[in-house]
């Protein structure tokens, strides 16, 4: 079978969050290519999108038997999914971190965000 470059790089991305997930890649990628062809912007016409054309209710039911999963993996990429998701609606890392915390908390937790922000930046060099 012939990819074209974004559905091998799509292909290499699942493949390597197979890896981190611990789940067959070769499933993985299977089950992609049935649902989408690896095209990453679809969507059905029933509303289920991306990848894997999840439906809202899928992701629902995804999110909520988190919960009570103990998986300190499934807690990293859903709190950074939500940070990405932020910052592509909102445009800019302040303003994404402004709508991450409580409104009445913003001025204080975006200037503790971007003190770490600059610790952790003067750490790497």
């Amino acid at each position: 079978m012939t990819l074209n470059d974004k559905q091998l790089e799509t292909k290499s991305k699942i493949e390597s969050l197979s890896s981190i997930i611990n789940i067959d890649p070769v499933w993985a990628v299977s089950i992609a290519m049935v649902e989408s062809s690896l095209g990453l912007f679809q969507k059905s016409h029933t509303s289920c999108r991306g990848v894997f054309q999840m439906s809202s209710i899928a992701m629902k039911d995804l999110l909520l038997e988190m919960e009570n999963i103990d998986d300190d993996l499934v807690d990293l990429l859903c709190g950074m999914l939500f940070l990405r998701l932020l910052l592509q609606r909102h445009g800019s890392i302040e303003k994404a971190t402004s709508h991450f915390c409580d409104p009445d908390d913003r001025s204080f937790y975006i200037n503790k965000v971007f003190d770490y922000m600059k610790e952790f930046s003067n750490e790497r060099g």
